[in-house]
């Protein structure tokens, strides 16, 4: 028991080099991403004062870096706690559909121009996420308990569901707005403003101090929810606050750039390679973690076949899916 307390008081100390590790890794992609693109800008000429270098940066590149990296960070965090509740390492924001209802309700905006109208785009995506979130719990209520495997078939039923909806939408909506529309299939970061990162920075600041204000329980959930129950966590209350927090940012995610699957998936399973530790401590590597994978694949996106710009979403479904099966395949 001693060697136990011994372990966790160190626990702290041994995240320092983690947490630098990533910080130097963040600020590395991000400075090489505002640089690099189809016009070359560099840091010493937007420190000189040169107007084009500064236009470029501070308008179109910076602002786009920041909401990448909020959004990964947002991703990832959401997958860790869904990976959490459900004690299952295949959950996702985009698996469980919590994605997809917030992108069928951004969509549906858009394509019939209800997007014009400034705010409404952001609560109608959050409306959609919530509403997911909602109809996937009610499916996966049992005997007054939440079961992870009929929650987790539930989402998959609704991303299904939701596709049908964004289909018939598109055939419904008038052509000049059905490229806004499919701006929320796809997942791409182009026209990010400094009120998207504004906006994300405040969900994503909540969301995070409510996981941490559960995070012990989520610790203790992981062993198990009677093992939980006997240790006094109310599972219930723990789970409408992570699946709560998890998919408004979620909703806010997916208001700014559409679906971008799979970082909730690929970020905690590659964290946990590296460094396994409990709820508490990956959080933070995660959210590190997702916004290097998020600029860094934005970046990618960007300059492989210059001047085309690929979708990050795409990009990143492209790293995702073999993940995702290798992961099936470790299952059985």
């Amino acid at each position: 028991m001693g060697e136990i307390a011994l372990t966790a008081s160190r626990a702290p100390r041994s995240m320092a080099r983690p947490l630098i590790g990533m910080l130097a890794l963040l600020a590395a992609v991000i400075a090489v991403a505002v640089a690099i693109g189809a016009t070359h800008v560099s840091w010493r000429a937007f420190i000189d004062g040169d107007a084009i270098a500064r236009a470029i940066i501070l308008r179109i590149r910076l602002p786009r870096v920041i909401v990448g990296a909020l959004i990964g960070a947002t991703l990832a965090v959401s997958g860790v706690t869904f990976q959490t509740l459900l004690r299952n390492p295949l959950a996702d924001p985009f698996i469980l559909g919590v994605s997809g209802g917030a992108a069928c309700g951004a969509a549906i905006a858009s394509a019939f121009g209800f997007a014009r109208i400034p705010g409404l785009l952001p609560i109608i995506a959050f409306a959609g996420a919530i509403g997911a979130t909602t109809a996937v719990f009610l499916l996966a209520r049992r005997r007054g308990r939440t079961d992870p495997t009929r929650l987790l078939l539930s989402g998959l039923v609704l991303n299904a569901l939701f596709s049908a909806l964004i289909l018939i939408v598109f055939a419904l909506a008038p052509d000049n707005n059905i490229s806004a529309a499919l701006r929320w299939m796809i997942g791409t970061l182009a026209g990010s403003t400094w009120s998207d990162a504004l906006m994300l920075a405040i969900l994503f600041t909540i969301a995070t101090l409510a996981l941490v204000y559960i995070a012990n329980d989520l610790r203790l959930l992981a062993f198990g929810e009677d093992d939980a129950r006997a240790r006094g966590v109310d599972v219930e209350r723990v789970k409408l606050i992570g699946f709560g927090a998890a998919s408004i940012v979620t909703g806010a995610a997916v208001a700014v750039a559409g679906i971008i699957g799979f970082i909730g998936l690929l970020v905690p399973h590659l964290i946990r390679l590296i460094w396994r530790l409990d709820f508490r401590f990956l959080l933070p590597l995660c959210a590190l973690g997702g916004a290097v994978l998020i600029v860094a694949s934005d970046l990618v996106s960007r300059v492989i076949i210059a001047p085309v710009e690929l979708p990050v979403g795409a990009f990143t479904a492209l790293l995702g899916v073999p993940f995702f099966l290798s992961l099936l395949r470790r299952e059985r």
